[in-house]
């Protein structure tokens, strides 16, 4: 019998994890109730951050101009929970046990997955945007810019993935992965200047706010869709979702790799 290759060049670790990343995709269309929430969601932002907040404080266009962004921010973030979710269901289901008894690059599952939730953040990203068009949001950058400041959000995001698979590979259950990313989350998206001026702020959540680099996430995407000036943002963004790249992904495929023996 012969023996099964254990070693893949990049070519076909990638076009596994691709195959991999379809096979996580493929479950939505089947689960009516998931693909449901997955769109609503966005939307349900929508209504309760820019209509109401903005019907709320008395001048809903510069509400929603303002609100916008910081929702396309939340949702993006938000979104990434799924990766650790998914990967610590795998787990529990032995999903991964199977995936060691297949002749495929070790790299490709997890890869494959961050994949297929980054995909899926792009789609919910773009709902969010559409129903902010609906609520009187209006894109007033040129196309370059907005495109600019959509493709920020998603490579923000795609780092921030690996935080969450991290968290999900190291996760006991998908509920204690789940809290835990909330907990993370939670003070991020919050405590930045997605939805409040960090001037408006008290004290200590003045300085968080202006530390925090969700802030600057908000701030880049809200001035590259307005067309207002963008400053430093995009930089110090960039700059994080390199750094948090740089350390979480090892970290990830390190917790992989142990999982997987």
């Amino acid at each position: 019998m012969t023996a099964m290759p254990s070693t893949y060049g990049r070519r076909s670790a990638l076009a596994q994890g691709m195959t991999l990343a379809w096979r996580s995709l493929v479950p939505l269309r089947n689960e009516p109730g998931r693909l449901v929430q997955f769109l609503l969601q966005p939307i349900f932002m929508v209504v309760v951050f820019v209509l109401m907040f903005g019907a709320m404080s008395g001048d809903p266009e510069h509400a929603a101009r303002y609100l916008m962004p910081g929702v396309l921010t939340q949702v993006a973030l938000i979104s990434t929970n799924t990766t650790g979710m998914n990967l610590a269901e795998d787990i529990v289901n032995g999903v991964f046990d199977r995936f060691r008894s297949m002749p495929i690059a070790r790299s490709a599952p997890l890869a494959g997955r961050v994949t297929a939730d980054a995909l899926t953040t792009a789609v919910t990203i773009s709902v969010a945007l559409l129903a902010g068009i609906a609520a009187g949001f209006r894109i007033t950058a040129t196309p370059l810019e907005a495109l600019g400041g959509l493709t920020l959000l998603l490579v923000f995001t795609l780092a921030l993935s690996w935080v969450s698979a991290w968290l999900g590979l190291k996760a006991r259950s998908v509920a204690s992965m789940q809290g835990t990313a909330t907990a993370v989350l939670l003070p991020l998206t919050f405590g930045s200047s997605a939805f409040i001026p960090p001037a408006n702020l008290p004290g200590v959540l003045r300085w968080w706010s202006s530390v925090n680099p969700v802030s600057h996430l908000a701030d880049a995407v809200r001035a590259l869709l307005t067309g207002a000036p963008v400053g430093a943002h995009v930089w110090v963004t960039l700059a994080w979702a390199a750094a948090v790249t740089a350390c979480f992904v090892p970290l990830a495929v390190r917790a992989y790799t142990r999982r997987i023996r």
